[in-house]
């Protein structure tokens, strides 16, 4: 896989402690991808995940805004509500 994208490739250099340098060689040699590879696929997921995480949290502030207007228009329809529940129970009533 990592071959297909050799032409869209940038060298990146970083520094990793060495015991994780050591977990994903350990990890790399189980699964038998490159190093390179096993690198990219982490970055890729580590990426997708943050994605998700971001949609989650600007989907609970849009549901937080949204309880905030639907309170606020339900307030508002209150006495409507009342009202018709009152004229409800006088016709049903007779009186």
């Amino acid at each position: 896989m990592l071959e297909l994208r050799e032409k869209n490739v940038r060298k990146v250099m970083n520094r990793i402690p060495k015991d994780i340098v050591n977990e994903i060689e350990h990890t790399a040699v189980h699964q038998e991808p490159e190093r390179g590879e096993f690198v990219y696929v982490s970055t890729k997921r580590y990426m997708t995940d943050h994605e998700a995480d971001n949609i989650r949290e600007a989907m609970m502030v849009g549901y937080v805004e949204m309880s905030q207007i639907n309170l606020r228009i339900a307030k508002e329809c209150l006495h409507a509500e009342l009202e018709a529940q009152h004229t409800m129970e006088r016709l049903v009533s007779g009186g």
